[in-house]
């Protein structure tokens, strides 16, 4: 069986009710990352909002450009009429620069032991790790 890398990323959105049906989605804590829709289903709201983030994640990946911790979906300000909800996308589907590097490295013997013994995949392992380090 192949595995599938997968980048999950979770981050809130605001979906704030349009005049005419329909919502517009925005996410506070990724600057460029919003959405509208057209219909009040909010699923295809929740789909559109995965893609728009992942798409806006990629990009700040692939330049270099840093992004902020996401917010407690409860310490977020939510404008009356609207609602908040979380959003999870995998980064990895969006990417464009996905040629594998080897590179090759060195741990403690204890680390590789425990690491077989959980069968943790390194490569899977710091891929996760450079994403999330600031």
């Amino acid at each position: 069986m192949t595995e599938t890398k997968k980048m999950f990323l979770v981050y809130p959105a605001i979906f704030t009710p349009e005049k005419k049906g329909g919502y517009f989605i925005d996410f506070p804590d990724v600057q460029g990352a919003f959405t509208g829709i057209n219909t009040n289903d909010i699923s295809y709201g929740i789909e559109m909002a995965e893609e728009a983030l992942g798409l806006t994640l990629a990009d700040y990946i692939e330049n270099n450009d840093a992004f902020k911790k996401p917010t407690a979906i409860n310490e977020l300000k939510v404008p009356a009429g609207s609602f908040a909800t979380l959003i999870k996308t995998d980064v990895e589907k969006y990417l464009t620069n996905n040629d594998l590097v080897k590179k090759t490295l060195t741990i403690p013997k204890w680390a590789d032991q425990k690491a077989k013994k959980q069968k943790l995949n390194f490569s899977a392992l710091l891929t996760k790790a450079i994403l999330h380090a600031n």
